[in-house]
């Protein structure tokens, strides 16, 4: 069985904007103003690089997580910047008893991993005291991704009646 996911990148790149604004604006105590706009990524060329840049770090560690179904005929890399990526398709071969309603775990799974995963690296830079907890929830995504891959529908039987 062919599943195809599509990983859209700008959903990735606003949610990491979403969750950096929001944690910046409760870290607010109304001194640290310059400290909370530095922890809210935007769209300024060092800051976009940034974040394409871990968001292809957590892809490749998605595309390892997911290698066992994964098919790529891909054959040459190389660690260019793609800033202007919109999307990333990927195509798993499952087993034919794959249970089709784990489709949406696995894609869930992975923004979320993304987006943590981003979100903790831009923190490492910009506010430590928060790294931990995005790292935590990559690795909570990670384990939901695993669990959602081995997803199996029950064997059942036709009968045939006379």
């Amino acid at each position: 069985m062919v599943l195809t996911l599509t990983i859209d990148i700008q959903e990735l790149v606003y949610d990491i904007q979403n969750k950096t604004y929001l944690t910046g604006r409760s870290r607010g105590d109304g001194k640290n103003y310059r400290q909370v706009a530095l922890m809210q990524a935007n769209n300024d060329d060092e800051n976009l690089n940034q974040i394409m840049r871990s968001i292809g770090n957590a892809l490749a560690k998605v595309k390892s997580e997911l290698s066992e179904s994964l098919k790529s005929t891909l054959k040459e890399v190389d660690n260019t910047l793609n800033v202007d990526m919109k999307s990333l398709p990927l195509t798993l071969h499952m087993p034919d008893n794959f249970n089709n309603a784990a489709a949406d775990s696995i894609i869930a799974a992975i923004h979320q991993f993304i987006v943590a995963y981003v979100t903790s690296e831009w923190f490492m830079i910009t506010n430590k005291a928060d790294t931990e907890d995005y790292k935590r929830v990559a690795e909570t995504s990670l384990e939901m991704l695993r669990e959602s891959l081995c997803k199996r529908s029950k064997p059942s039987r036709t009968i045939a009646r006379e």
